[in-house]
């Protein structure tokens, strides 16, 4: 019987920096949550200074004041809906890097099974996000100035998620070989 290797024990740099990745990664959750959740009271602000500015004392037109309501609360919940992703991102980010059990004891909604979810996440915010911008825009002109330039823009980028985003399905669903 021969005797075990003790180098073969002992581990090796790669797996120690490995080992290290969940603490690196505890440490990027943590900035993530952070920073969703002070998004997250921004925007609870943001849609109490809407009302406040837009019901409760408000000031201009009529047609002025239901804009600007309108145009608030819609920026305030976009805000929600991106801190929202982000508090996604870190429980998927913690998932992968630091506890993997944890994905069993989560709603379905909230599991994360790669990296791939992640992006696909983070794209489908960036065109929601995009598509509030210039929403918020459209609202804000009154149909004045040209915004044929910027909606363009704006709809190239999206064009170029939807297109990552239809390329990674295609990518999830294709079976290996």
């Amino acid at each position: 019987m021969s005797q075990p290797n003790p180098s073969e024990n002992k581990p090796t740099l790669f797996t120690r920096m490995f080992g290290a990745t969940s603490y690196i990664m505890t440490v990027a959750v943590l900035a993530i949550f952070l920073g969703a959740s002070v998004l997250l009271l921004v925007a609870v602000f943001e849609m109490g200074a809407a009302i406040w500015h837009n019901v409760i004392a408000p000031t201009g037109t009529a047609d002025d004041i239901t804009l600007g309501l309108r145009v608030a609360v819609i920026d305030a919940v976009d805000t929600m809906l991106v801190s929202t992703v982000l508090f996604i991102i870190a429980f998927g980010l913690y998932q992968l890097f630091v506890d993997p059990s944890l994905r069993h004891q989560l709603p379905t909604w909230l599991r994360v099974s790669g990296i791939g979810d992640l992006e696909t996440r983070l794209a489908g915010m960036a065109i929601v996000v995009l598509g509030v911008i210039f929403l918020t825009q459209a609202l804000e002109s009154h149909g004045e100035g040209d915004l044929l330039g910027f909606g363009l823009a704006v709809a190239a980028v999206i064009a170029a998620l939807s297109l990552f985003l239809y390329q990674e399905s295609k990518h999830l669903h294709t079976p290996p070989g």
